[in-house]
């Protein structure tokens, strides 16, 4: 079965964390701190942060390795933020596998928090994990408007494997969105 994919522009990307935060400001009005899931909620954790007009922290999870591949999930930055007593918003961009998700809502249940809530971009039904908030379910692979060299590197790793010309990976990945530009910096930079 060949991967579908889910491109998101950056304007929708900031419009979807906008509805979200509205619902969060309608439904959970005392969130006083956000704490976003590195690497992927960052972004989602920066805008959120934005909108509900509250500070921010991090952790870092570490989870997967490649396209379609998991690891085990490890706490590689831990939280440096006291937390104890605090409504905490927990970010991150996807509940795929819910792994992450899982780990990361333990250990910040283990600062004692007043509460935990939890927001994502998007969801995968099949998640282990389903947030209190979420902007998208879907089950195809998200292609994020922050990560345009990371995703053409994979798909092209994964396309090549397939046996797919260079022709052929180019043209699939401006149906996807990705530039030439970026297609050249990535075929300059990092493959040989």
């Amino acid at each position: 079965m060949s991967i579908q994919y889910l491109p998101v522009s950056w304007e929708t990307y900031q419009e979807l964390t906008r509805k979200i935060s509205a619902s969060i400001l309608s439904h959970s009005p005392y969130v006083n701190q956000i704490v976003a899931i590195a690497r992927g909620g960052l972004t989602f954790g920066h805008l959120c942060s934005d909108f509900l007009r509250i500070p921010i922290a991090t952790i870092t999870i570490q989870s997967y390795s490649d396209i379609q591949k998991q690891g085990v999930t490890k706490i590689t930055e831990p939280l440096k933020k006291n937390i104890r007593g605090k409504h905490v918003l927990l970010v991150d961009d996807v509940a795929d596998s819910g792994k992450t998700l899982k780990r990361a809502t333990t250990y910040i249940k283990s600062f004692k928090p007043k509460s935990v809530t939890v927001a994502t971009m998007f969801y995968k039904p099949y998640s282990v994990f389903r947030p209190d908030y979420f902007a998208m379910q879907t089950n195809k692979w998200i292609l994020f408007p922050y990560e345009p060299i990371e995703m053409i590197l994979l798909i092209t790793k994964s396309m090549e494997k397939e046996g797919k010309t260079k022709s052929e990976i180019q043209t699939f990945l401006h149906t996807l969105g990705y530039t030439t530009v970026y297609i050249r910096h990535v075929r300059k930079y990092f493959f040989s």
